[in-house]
């Protein structure tokens, strides 16, 4: 999976940003979330989309801005299903997506996260580490 950021924040714009992986891993845990319920609380479904938004200010990011979130201050998150039930089939299917989905939990909930610091020297004729996901 290649992560870039924009021209301006020092990328090659060619691929999507780490906010941008976020969501998108967000709306695809939400989707596995519905359609594996919608399986098994037998609701019939013929697709499943998750239609995303969220601003950042960039304010944050660089630390300039008194207050701003360097992330998401919301994430709006529309399920989107094609299927030829009612409406009111669905209604118990996202209160379970709400509660079941591994990264919505994540995003929602404060996770605690531990950073640390590993400096490696260089060495000659050593490829240069790249984060891999």
């Amino acid at each position: 999976m290649t992560i870039d950021e924009p021209v301006s924040f020092g990328g090659t714009g060619t691929a999507p940003n780490p906010a941008e992986v976020m969501l998108a891993a967000l709306g695809a845990s939400i989707e596995v979330t519905v359609r594996c319920y919608a399986d098994f609380l037998g609701v019939q479904v013929r697709s499943i989309g998750v239609e995303l938004s969220a601003e950042m200010n960039s304010q944050g990011f660089f630390g300039t801005g008194a207050g701003i979130r360097s992330g998401f201050p919301a994430i709006s998150a529309v399920v989107k299903i094609v299927s030829d039930e009612e409406p009111d089939a669905f209604s118990e299917l996202l209160e379970i997506a709400e509660r079941c989905c591994p990264v919505l939990d994540n995003v929602k909930r404060p996770t605690q996260v531990t950073l640390s610091l590993d400096v490696v020297k260089p060495r000659e004729n050593s490829v240069n580490l790249e984060q891999t996901v």
